[in-house]
């Protein structure tokens, strides 16, 4: 089989993608699929996504790959072929937002405030996130919506459901290995060995709420529209342009 970890952007992919690792032996697909980011996270590239399934004996290798695919040609490849399992993971919006700004901030040297980068750039990135979820919700059979405050709230529960998509029935300690396994701070430590990660803050607290801290109720009603309504094409300039600007000014 192949299982794409395809979870939008700072909504616990990374967790995902380790519980799924935890599940079962996969195999890497080969590097000439591959992208070249992240060799602890092995990921197809979109454009070779066809040539995978067309030549790839995945109906009876294991195959694990973490994306972000967000066309629905995509969705359409994925879901009209068997044996290929997709799991998305949706987080509360207003904390994906706090959790990519504190990404600019520790990974690409941002330093607006987080009302600067809300107005600027969060705004854009609520609207993505918005239409990544809505081209894969009910996306077939084969594809799985985990919550980000769900694993939280019952790891347990959660993990199971995983699990069973996959055909895997999980005993109480199996489910204690994961949990213990996919941690944030074990998390931590084992991505702190790399050299792209060492002394850098890839996982910050994980905690759910931590958007109160960080909006005010002009931000929330905005929020609100957008996820309603969508954001219009003028309703705000560039999001890359207005990060540059705010790089520029360092």
């Amino acid at each position: 089989m192949l299982v794409i970890c395809n979870g939008a952007i700072k909504s616990g992919s990374t967790w995902l993608y380790n519980i799924l690792r935890s599940l079962r032996p996969f195999e890497a697909p080969r590097d000439e699929y591959l992208t070249l980011n992240n060799p602890r996270h092995p990921c197809i590239r979109p454009d070779r996504l066809q040539d995978f399934l067309s030549r790839e004996n995945y109906t009876e290798i294991d195959y694990l790959s973490k994306n972000h695919l967000d066309r629905p040609e995509q969705k359409e490849l994925l879901s009209s072929r068997e044996h290929v399992y997709v799991f998305d993971i949706e987080r509360d919006s207003r904390d994906v937002v706090v959790s990519h700004y504190y990404h600019e901030r520790f990974r690409n040297g941002y330093q607006g405030s987080f009302a600067d980068f809300y107005w600027s750039i969060g705004r854009e990135t609520i609207s993505s996130l918005s239409r990544y979820h809505a081209l894969w919700r009910d996306a077939g059979p084969r594809s799985y919506l985990s919550s980000y405050e769900e694993l939280h709230r019952d790891f347990e529960f959660e993990a199971r459901r995983i699990a069973a998509v996959l055909g895997v029935t999980l005993t109480a300690d199996q489910v204690q290995a994961i949990r213990e396994k996919t941690s944030i701070g074990t998390l931590r430590k084992e991505y702190e060995k790399e050299p792209r990660f060492e002394g850098d803050k890839f996982f910050r607290k994980g905690t759910v709420g931590d958007w109160q801290n960080h909006f005010d109720a002009k931000m929330l009603a905005d929020l609100d529209r957008i996820e309603r309504h969508g954001i219009g094409r003028f309703d705000l300039p560039s999001a890359r342009y207005r990060l540059a600007s705010m790089w520029q000014k360092r």
